[in-house]
């Protein structure tokens, strides 16, 4: 089936043809104009630079949103061909509820928001470095962080569920021990609850501390107790990422042995492996050594079959029965 001018446009926009010269360069003016409008919304929150270069920020911002614009409004239309929504009604409504899709919807929020409404302008630039996101799309790396955070959800609430059951115990316990003697730092829950939050980080800031023995016992206790609690999710996270890794690499290994079985490693085959190991984010030392692994089992096996000297095919031995009920042995 010949592919119509809305699978071509998806695949283009999803980079599913990662070695297209056209999608390579697609992929470049989307990732630029992102670089581009956020350091000129850095720059435009300076009032200096703002008064000299108002003219050259708004033309950023105009082209930059209309860059964007026509990126959402593709990757609408085309998104009936997703795999994900293939077959299924409503699907140009699923994509858009998606989170990446909201992330674009995001990015050309701000200048609309900034033309027919009154908002503040400095929540318009907020909104606008919220671009940032959809470098997700372009980073391997930055992908597999967010797909880890979905598959470990359950546990990174559980780990936030006994963080904050911490924050309010120690919050409660420090304004016991420390409300009376100093009042100006510990005079509401709210307070203990900010030096609460700083001392779980570890991060102390110092402008506020225990002074009284019982304040200072609790202080040391739930500094130790903090180290703990904010190591659980780093290790937890730590793991998630090398079985999402270990999973990707054996993935590519399954791929890459479909693809060498009794190949030899051409030009087509190391751009289908290549086009997977950018897929699934392999490295190419990664890469490598799985090919390399590959070749010398494939290399031991070939070395146990005896072959004809003069087809170089495998021969194949059979044992029959002769008259005499004593096996011999042809080839």
């Amino acid at each position: 089936m010949k592919p119509t001018l809305r699978s071509k446009t998806h695949k283009l926009l999803h980079g599913v043809e990662r070695s297209s010269r056209l999608s390579l360069f697609v992929h470049l003016i989307l990732a630029s104009a992102i670089i581009i409008n956020v350091t000129a919304v850095i720059f435009d929150s300076v009032d200096e630079f703002a008064d000299r270069y108002y003219l050259l920020f708004a033309v950023i911002e105009i082209v930059c949103t209309l860059i964007f614009t026509v990126e959402y409004g593709l990757r609408v239309w085309s998104s009936p061909d997703d795999e994900r929504f293939i077959g299924r009604p409503w699907a140009r409504l699923r994509y858009i509820l998606t989170p990446m899709a909201l992330i674009d919807l995001l990015a050309i929020l701000p200048i609309f928001l900034w033309f027919f409404t009154s908002v503040d302008l400095r929540f318009v630039r907020i909104v606008r470095l919220l671009r940032l996101l959809k470098f997700t799309r372009y980073s391997t790396g930055l992908e597999l962080m967010l797909l880890v955070f979905r598959q470990q959800m359950g546990i990174f609430g559980a780990a936030s569920a006994a963080l904050a059951c911490m924050l309010v115990f120690s919050a409660g316990a420090i304004y016991v021990a420390e409300h009376e003697a100093q009042p100006e730092h510990f005079g509401n829950l709210l307070d203990a609850l900010y030096w609460s939050v700083i001392t779980l980080a570890t991060v102390g800031y110092g402008d506020t501390v225990p002074i009284t023995p019982f304040g200072k016992f609790l202080a040391s206790i739930i500094s130790l107790t903090g180290i703990g609690i904010v190591a659980v999710p780093a290790g937890i996270l730590a793991s998630a990422f090398n079985s999402e890794l270990r999973r990707r690499e054996n993935e590519y290994r399954h791929q890459a042995t479909r693809q060498l079985m009794g190949r030899r490693l051409t030009e087509r085959v190391r751009n289908k492996l290549k086009s997977h190991q950018e897929e699934l984010g392999i490295s190419d030392e990664q890469a490598q050594s799985v090919i390399d692994d590959i070749r010398d089992v494939h290399r031991s096996e070939s070395d146990e079959i005896l072959t004809c000297p003069h087809c170089h095919l495998p021969l194949h031995m059979e044992l029959k029965e002769a008259d005499g009920n004593t096996p011999t042995q042809k080839s």
